[in-house]
């Protein structure tokens, strides 16, 4: 029998091994070289691609680089380029077929490299000329003594474990939300294989291909068993990826990094239903730092800044239905499903003048259903009409329709008998309905010059407008996959949108797909009848932001392109599914029972709207409580900053109320006030009209 201490002895050895393993897995989990993947875009003297590749020349000692690509009929350019940032040598070299890549004077050539650089393209060409060759092995062998393996676009499509291969030509996000399975989701995992457990995409922002990545992801979990990392990578953009596994961030844009954990949930794929919960995503500007061997963020430059997660929510004031397009015709039986769901007993058309063409096809529908309608034409000069507010005061519903969204806008200005009228209505919850880009007004803020100018945001021209506050926490963009031209600015508006203002919920929306968010009163929920699954970004979780700095050739600021970590992604099609706002769950993936649900709105706990509304310059504010308990009551500006307490202590059940009174430092305007108790809170919207 062995002694004690020849126990603890064995035990010390053991653990020492198993730390050794572990050190060495790491390790070897990135072998010996290092990675650079470049999203595509184009290479300049002095501009974003000095770093990357600087980078490159760096890592392989300044020493051969060979660029490879398939097709002939390059340019000296990037060889040029690469010397002046210190190769000692850099030529390109093609090899177009499967004969030429297997030769061993090619594989001879390669092996004598420092860097390897793969020029964009077709991955497909290199997948199916490349693979398996001597070409392969030689790239594998610079590698594996410390080069260095780059490339851009398709070149930096094939670097990862799990390559989308394009046998089938390339798949775009519409199709391939629609469908995670369709014949041109093809991969390939057996070939390169550089960085483990890793699916890199190109051209990520400028082409749209958010969608894509996320169902790449979903179709990889159904039909390989993997849970890879997404790595989506911005034009004029790179992840530098040392052989800790730790990747950089260089050049004008982002890297988006989006997985699978234990929180997140994947629906089955069933008669072209499914629904995803809680993806994971971070996005990265310049100088962040990702470590993907344990998949978290490794570095946070100082130039990102803290975001507040403890602000508090503002949900919204009446339940709001958002159509994915502009096209009125096609979204006619959408507008019908609304009125047949609320109270039509007076509808209110609200336009502008200009849009009458257009407006006309919405008045000649209401006509031929028999519906009681009005029309109000905002302009400057009758926000003070008493007959106009009037025919707010009488609607039972509301629908916005138009192109000039700051026209439409004209309605938050803070004074006006039409302005007080509209924001009573929906303190008492009156139903809105929005077609296609008027539902962008619908929050706090919302971005401009998105369908104008198709490089606005990469020239950083969109615009921060103020909207609503219907939905204040709400950035929206519709019309998604509608035109190539606007991928750019359409993906971009939501995610700088959020950044820039804070906000925590975000929503995209294609097509003739309509989307319903509930209020307070009805369940703070969001859910849609749509056919390409809606995406929500939830930014609850966002505790560090930053953008890029970086200013192309005529742009009036930096490029539009955000950085935020801890950001949540969900999406279905399914249309009884809702996604709770309180919980950011879907409710029927997570199985929410009964009881949860009663915690969220208690039976007896009533906060009643305000009287007089709009007030000036006193209102009362009263509430119910169903058991007695510690009460909070706060007024917060439309801004979302606390202005004042109106109570604060402990309460008996029972009716209570308080006295709110606007003294001169007040302005016209939106106001709230939310009522907490231990278990439950509200927020309403009052006007102060002076």
């Amino acid at each position: 029998m062995k002694s004690l201490i020849e126990k603890y002895y064995i035990l010390i050895l053991i653990l020492i091994f198993t730390l050794l393993c572990t050190f060495t897995l790491n390790l070897n989990l990135f072998a010996q070289g290092y990675i650079c993947a470049v999203g595509g875009g184009s290479e300049d003297y002095n501009n974003w691609s000095d770093a990357p590749y600087g980078w490159i020349v760096e890592k392989s000692d300044s020493g051969k680089i060979i660029i490879l690509g398939a097709d002939a009929g390059v340019t000296n350019w990037l060889p040029t380029y690469f010397m002046s940032l210190g190769a000692d040598t850099a030529y390109n070299k093609t090899i177009s077929s499967k004969t030429i890549a297997d030769l061993q004077v090619t594989y001879d050539e390669i092996v004598t490299a420092k860097a390897v650089f793969i020029r964009g393209g077709d991955q497909w060409d290199y997948v199916s000329r490349w693979k398996g060759t001597k070409t392969d092995s030689a790239i594998q062998f610079v590698f594996n003594n410390g080069g260095v393996i780059a490339g851009t676009s398709a070149g930096a499509a094939v670097l990862g474990d799990v390559d989308f291969s394009g046998q089938s030509g390339s798949a775009y996000s519409d199709d391939a939300l629609l469908n995670p399975f369709y014949n041109r989701m093809k991969f390939e995992s057996n070939f390169l294989n550089f960085v483990p457990n890793v699916l890199f995409d190109t051209h990520f922002t400028e082409r749209g291909r958010q969608g894509r990545l996320i169902a790449m992801l979903y179709n990889q979990h159904f039909n390989s068993a993997k849970d890879l990392i997404g790595a989506g990578i911005d034009d004029r953009t790179a992840i530098c990826i040392s052989p800790d596994g730790v990747g950089e961030v260089m050049g004008s844009g982002a890297v988006s990094f989006f997985y699978k954990d234990n929180l997140t949930q994947y629906s089955d794929y069933t008669s072209g239903k499914y629904s995803i919960e809680n993806l994971n995503c971070h996005i990265l500007t310049k100088g962040w730092k990702y470590d993907l061997v344990n998949n978290q963020i490794a570095f946070i430059p100082a130039s990102a800044k803290d975001v507040d997660i403890n602000f508090p929510w503002f949900y919204s004031q009446t339940n709001i239905s958002l159509t994915g397009s502009s096209n009125i015709a096609s979204h006619l039986s959408n507008l019908g499903s609304f009125l047949n769901e609320v109270n039509s007993g007076k509808v209110l058309l609200i336009t502008h003048p200009g849009f009458s063409n257009s407006s006309s096809v919405i008045t000649d529908y209401l006509s031929a259903n028999n519906f009681d309608y009005n029309v109000l034409n905002i302009t400057t000069a009758n926000l003070n009409d008493a007959s106009e507010a009037v025919k707010i005061n009488e609607s039972t519903c509301f629908i916005f329709a138009g192109d000039s969204l700051n026209v439409l806008n004209y309605l938050s200005q803070p004074a006006g008998l039409v302005n007080a009228a509209f924001y009573n209505q929906l303190a008492f919850n009156i139903p809105v309905f929005f077609f296609g880009n008027s539902g962008k007004i619908a929050g706090h803020f919302y971005i401009g010059n998105t369908d104008t100018d198709m490089y606005a945001s990469y020239r950083g021209k969109m615009t921060i407008n103020e909207g609503l506050f219907i939905f204040p926490e709400l950035i929206f963009q519709p019309l998604i996959y509608d035109n190539p031209d606007f991928y750019e600015n359409r993906t971009s508006s939501v995610l700088w949108g959020l950044m820039r203002n804070r906000k925590r919920i975000g929503i995209y929306l294609n097509g003739n797909d309509r989307l319903n968010i509930k209020s307070s009163s009805t369940g703070n929920s969001i859910s849609g009848s749509v056919q390409i699954p809606f995406m929500i970004v939830d930014a609850r979780g966002t505790t560090k932001v930053d953008s890029s700095t970086y200013r192309a050739s005529g742009s009036i600021g930096p490029r539009q392109i955000a950085a935020l970590n801890n950001l949540k992604i969900s999406l279905t099609n399914y249309s009884n599914i809702n996604y709770l706002l309180e919980t950011g769950k879907f409710d029927f993936l997570t199985n929410i029972e009964n009881e949860n649900i009663s915690q969220l709105t208690p039976e007896g706990f009533e906060l009643n709207q305000n009287y007089p509304n709009p007030f000036n310059p006193s209102t009362t504010i009263s509430w119910n409580l169903n058991k007695p308990g510690k009460v909070s009551l706060k007024i917060f500006d439309s801004l979302g900053r606390e202005i004042i307490t109106l109570a604060d202590d402990y309460y008996q059940s029972g009716f209570h109320s308080a006295k709110f009174t606007a003294n001169s430092k007040f302005s016209s305007g939106v106001y709230f006030y939310r009522l907490s108790t231990q278990d439950y809170s509200v927020t309403k919207s009052m006007v102060l009209l002076k």
